[in-house]
């Protein structure tokens, strides 16, 4: 029987005992429902194994199914070494030239001081013989000069040290930091793609069917399975429009069920604010009677209550 002729049913039934329902103590028509979550892979993939089977008890964080996950451990091992790579640039960055950089620039600082000792030993011997007269001013000007250029190397040479013992320059220090990290997050992602492949149950329940096997390819957001809570069982029952007033959201009613050997308690969760006819649907003061509420209520002890199983409501 289909949800929307049960519900025909079981209004029909509702106003048949429309006249005994007023009276104290006088029971109206329900059903037990339940409410299924349907657990899907947030992505496709072949359907490795399955964990469970129909009628199994899980608990939360516990394994349901997995997929093969032969590409998303290539990924993840391709952003990590992404990652590695941006790491290594944003240290070379940070932290300068290399060690063997360095030292060929201060052997080049040590030269080009050892030519300034020689162009300053040139420089202090022809110029008092040039000031006197005894060389010419064109031999003191090409000393002059060779020493003011041993001058300039050395400090060029000093400068070319400081330098490269610096790290990059600010802009770029920020860029290969902003890589590192964003190749962090890749690798961040790619590892959650992968753990995405085992699909956990969120909360804990009865294993109620299985609609996968083994082998079968399964769509991203396609139910492999489903469960039902602990606490995911309600009554639907139907009271006439002149009894509804004698019910609200939290109200405790009672539950009879052949299959339960004493009643058991359920707290009005839901009160529909639109009234279903029974047929024939004619808007006149003699079918005002005919007007049923659906009312729903949470089941606390649901032991020995299934979904579909009808039952009797009474009001306290």
């Amino acid at each position: 029987m289909t949800v929307d002729a049960r519900l025909a049913a079981l209004a029909g039934a509702a106003f048949s005992l429309a006249a005994c329902a007023g009276e104290e103590g006088a029971p109206y028509v329900g059903y037990v429902e339940a409410e299924y979550v349907y657990v899907a892979p947030p992505q496709p993939g072949w359907l490795l194994g399955l964990s469970v089977r129909e009628g199994a008890s899980v608990v939360e964080g516990d394994v349901l199914f997995e997929l093969d996950k032969t590409q998303q451990a290539a990924q993840l091992d391709a952003a990590l070494a992404r990652a590695k790579e941006a790491g290594a640039m944003a240290e070379d960055i940070a932290t300068g030239a290399r060690p063997e950089e360095v030292e060929e620039l201060e052997a080049q600082f040590e030269e080009a001081r050892a030519r300034l000792v020689a162009a300053k030993s040139e420089y202090d011997r022809w110029m008092p013989l040039v000031r006197e007269g005894n060389a010419s001013a064109a031999r003191g000007d090409e000393v002059e000069a060779n020493y003011r250029a041993a001058l300039a190397r050395v400090s060029a040479a000093e400068d070319a040290i400081a330098v490269a013992k610096l790290g990059g320059r600010s802009g770029r220090r920020s860029a290969a930091g902003a890589a590192a990290d964003a190749a962090l997050a890749a690798v961040a992602e790619a590892r959650w793609r992968l753990e995405q492949r085992e699909v956990r149950a969120e909360a804990a329940g009865t294993v109620e069917a299985i609609y996968h096997r083994e082998g079968e390819y399964v769509s991203a957001a396609a139910p492999v399975l489903s469960l039902l809570p602990a606490d995911a069982l309600k009554v639907r029952f139907f009271v006439p429009q002149a009894d509804l007033p004698g019910f609200s959201v939290g109200d405790i009613v009672q539950i009879y069920a052949d299959s339960a050997d004493a009643p058991v308690d359920a707290t009005i969760s839901f009160i529909a604010r639109e009234a279903e006819f029974t047929p024939p649907v004619i808007y006149s003061a003699a079918s005002r009677d005919k007007l049923v509420f659906l009312i729903e209520a949470r089941l606390g002890d649901a032991e020995g209550l299934n979904a579909g199983l009808p039952v009797d409501v009474i009001a306290q």
